[in-house]
């Protein structure tokens, strides 16, 4: 039994004995690929630090030169700036000086062209109120008295803006007078409006002139109008038009370059 035993411990010992020599071998071999890993490992971080180093590095002066960049632009908007403002001083200072040379003229046109307004809206008052006592052709009266109360209304409404701008074209375009002078009581700055003004009424004859330019001759579709009435309403609107347009333009400019005040005066001598 004893042997028996015996052959039977030998074959379990000897292959504990070759289990442990195999494991033996796979744990060194383990330990050389972990070996093997962490040198590789360290030399691939070794790589990516460096890679790193060099891309901060690159991004420094990419940034520096961005910076230097951006400075020289900024000197160069700055002196272009500064040579545009000095251009545009000059341009300003040698109109100023030539339109204080041609100011004196320019200040008499105004006045002529003031006169022609005053004129013209004379005959803004005469085409009013034919407007309104003219009849009506009995075959256009086709909403009987509201056709004839809508040029009625259209007349006066004619009158009614133009006393206001004769007014004040009178007064302010011609005379070259404020109104201090006139009773408190009428309130005059009130019911004038921006018509004290030369823009504000530049503006009112150019909107007078297209409306009085086709008036008499659609008014001639409603009623029997002589000829000379819509001639005269074509050529008001044609003078208003043309009037309005050299106010706003050259008055303009003389309160840019000369006038600092509303009813300041224009020299009248060239300096």
């Amino acid at each position: 039994m004893r042997r028996y035993g015996a052959s039977l411990v030998r074959p379990v010992a000897e292959a504990m004995e070759a289990t442990r020599a195999h494991g033996a071998v796979a744990l060194e071999r383990g330990a050389e690929a972990a070996s093997e890993a962490r040198r590789q490992g360290n030399a691939a971080l070794r790589s990516s630090a460096e890679t790193a180093e060099a891309l901060r590095k690159a991004g420094v002066q990419a940034a520096q030169t961005s910076a230097e960049m951006i400075q020289q632009g900024t000197e160069v908007a700055r002196a272009n700036w500064q040579h545009g403002a000095e251009a545009c001083q000059r341009g300003m200072h040698e109109a100023s000086a030539a339109w204080r040379k041609a100011a004196p003229y320019v200040d008499k046109a105004i006045l002529l062209v003031n006169v022609a307004c005053a004129l013209a809206i004379g005959g803004f008052l005469t085409l009013g109120i034919m407007l309104a006592c003219k009849p009506l052709k009995p075959s256009r009266m086709h909403h009987g008295a509201f056709d004839r109360m809508f040029w009625v209304t259209q007349g006066l409404y004619l009158v009614a803006f133009s006393i206001p701008a004769l007014v004040a074209t009178v007064q302010c375009g011609i005379l070259r007078n404020g109104f201090e002078s006139w009773p408190t009581w009428l309130n005059i700055e009130l019911w004038l409006g921006v018509l004290k003004f030369q823009v504000g009424r530049a503006v009112f004859f150019i909107g007078a002139g297209f409306y009085v330019f086709p008036l008499m001759a659609n008014f001639g579709l409603a009623a029997d109008v002589e000829l000379w009435t819509v001639i005269l309403s074509y050529f008001l609107g044609i003078l208003s038009l043309l009037s309005g347009s050299f106010l706003l333009i050259f008055e303009g400019l003389l309160s840019v370059y000369i006038r600092q005040a509303l009813y300041d005066r224009v020299p009248q001598t060239a300096p």
